[in-house]
């Protein structure tokens, strides 16, 4: 029996309220600090570098990308704390940036590069059959409406 009073679970519980509320702290500011933060796009390029008006809009995204991501919190502090990584390379959807399915694998360090490939494509060969066979192509997966899932 352990000598302190909570418990691992209360650990991560608390961990992932605390990174709930860093985000929940950085929506409810006026403007997240992206000043002296590079555009990845744009090289050597710095937010604070746009015009007033893109500067504005880009801050207004930003800021709605963060409110409307979903709370993986828990889920994200459980994944470290088992000591696993992330691998980010599965991703379905119209294209570009528009997902529409997306699922992540996370590994342990050392996972050999060989067998983090031969996962992943087993994985994508079988959401890949899945759509095949409800006759979806990886372009365009139709959205199930009342069937999905909440993100709460």
């Amino acid at each position: 029996m352990s000598d302190v009073p909570y418990t691992d679970n209360d650990l991560r519980a608390e961990a992932a309220d605390q990174l709930r509320a860093a985000v929940a702290d950085a929506t409810l500011s006026e403007s997240l600090v992206i000043e002296g933060h590079k555009i990845p796009s744009r090289g050597d390029t710095q937010w604070d570098q746009l015009s007033d008006d893109d500067f504005h809009e880009a801050d207004r995204e930003i800021s709605e990308f963060v409110e409307y991501a979903v709370d993986i919190a828990r889920w994200s502090v459980d994944l470290g704390a088992n000591g696993l990584k992330r691998t980010n390379e599965l991703a379905w959807g119209r294209g570009g940036d528009a997902w529409d399915l997306a699922i992540q694998i996370a590994h342990r360090s050392g996972l050999s590069d060989e067998l983090r490939t031969a996962i992943t494509s087993a994985v994508r060969i079988a959401v890949d059959t899945a759509l095949t066979n409800h006759g979806i192509d990886d372009t365009r997966i139709l959205h199930a409406g009342s069937n999905e899932e909440s993100a709460s």
